[in-house]
């Protein structure tokens, strides 16, 4: 017993104090009855979100805008793009996964919750054109991907820019 408060005596008696004003502020932000029952693992979800990348949530939330024609112009293109993202999406790996996250929204995880997505993902489409690679705007959780002219091309386009850092965000 001697050891164990002897150990946590010198662990954390030096932190104490930023560890007291580390709890302060935090309840100043989320009442302290919030908070009670919740285990480590917990808090570290809601604060961090899940590392794993739920492909389906994605799917589940996401917006699609179409800006790529006239409103009304050829509904079947709008169905072809969701079709080759989502297929594009559910075959990246882990990794990509969480740095097409990150691009679109800058955080590597998805929120704990549904409700927690704020504000909720969208993919805009934009006019046609195989030169240029999609970009992001991460405060509003958008991203802007030009109708491409094939699957193959969104893949390789969405590939260089969620692996270009530090480029794309508008």
């Amino acid at each position: 017993d001697y050891v164990r408060l002897y150990a946590r005596y010198k662990m954390v008696g030096p932190a104490r104090p930023a560890l007291q004003a580390l709890t302060e502020g935090v309840s100043d932000v989320i009442p302290r009855s919030r908070l009670a029952g919740l285990t480590a693992e917990d808090l570290r979800l809601i604060l961090n979100g899940s590392g794993e990348i739920s492909v389906e949530l994605l799917k589940q939330i996401t917006q699609f805008n179409n800006e790529s024609g006239p409103a009304n112009e050829n509904p079947e293109k709008m169905t072809r793009f969701k079709k080759w993202f989502w297929s594009i999406v559910e075959r990246m790996s882990a990794t990509e996964k969480q740095e097409l996250v990150y691009f679109w929204t800058s955080s590597p995880a998805l929120p704990a919750t549904e409700e927690a997505f704020q504000p909720v993902p969208s993919v805009t489409i934009r006019p046609s054109s195989d030169h240029q690679l999609p970009t992001a705007n991460t405060c509003i959780s958008r991203l802007y991907i030009p109708s491409y002219s094939s699957k193959s091309i969104l893949k390789s386009k969405l590939l260089i820019a969620i692996k270009t850092e530090g480029f794309g965000f508008v």
